[in-house]
């Protein structure tokens, strides 16, 4: 139901007794919210319940919040009614990346293939964060998940239009799986 928009935030509670909402930031730009003019609001579930007018926005830094004051809320108890809700964009309000670099939501479902042979290897199921790299958790036909670093040692392409991912297999690397 989400129809592919991407959560960027989510309502946590009220901040005081003037309606302020606390959002945790859930993107890896949470400073976008001080330059937003409109914050649209879905339940968990996906579905719309409005658009509200940011009239301010802060940053907590210590905690990684955002403090936002929106036009249609003037009171702690109408805050609290959007707790548990998300702030969600449409994709292409995402902001620009670098070259080499992809949206996870992007890879998830690209065919992963031996860049040698062109051999189809599975199926990019998710991709996790392991400190200074991600692992693209591919699965093979059989059911069985094999992790691969996401280093261009190992992922030789990736193709959008494609939608695949040409992996450099070593020795023993596509034998380490789960």
């Amino acid at each position: 139901m989400r129809k592919n928009r991407v959560r960027i935030g989510r309502i946590l509670g009220p901040q005081g007794v003037r309606g302020e909402l606390k959002i945790l930031a859930l993107t890896d730009l949470p400073e976008r919210f001080l330059s937003m003019e409109k914050m649209r609001v879905f339940s968990d579930e996906g579905v719309f319940r409005r658009e509200l007018t940011l009239l301010s926005a802060r940053r907590v830094e210590h905690k990684g919040l955002i403090v936002a004051e929106t036009e249609e809320i003037s009171s702690r108890s109408e805050a609290e009614g959007f707790v548990g809700n998300f702030i969600e964009i449409e994709p292409e309000e995402r902001y620009p990346l670098e070259e080499g670099e992809f949206w996870i939501d992007d890879l998830i479902g690209m065919a992963a293939v031996n860049g040698e042979s062109g051999e189809t290897l599975g199926t990019l199921r998710d991709v996790v964060s392991a400190g200074e790299q991600d692992i693209y958790i591919i699965r093979d036909e059989n059911g069985k998940d094999h992790y691969i670093p996401a280093v261009r040692e190992f992922i030789t392409e990736v193709n959008l239009e494609k939608r695949k991912i040409s992996i450099a297999l070593m020795e023993g690397l596509w034998e380490t799986c789960m």
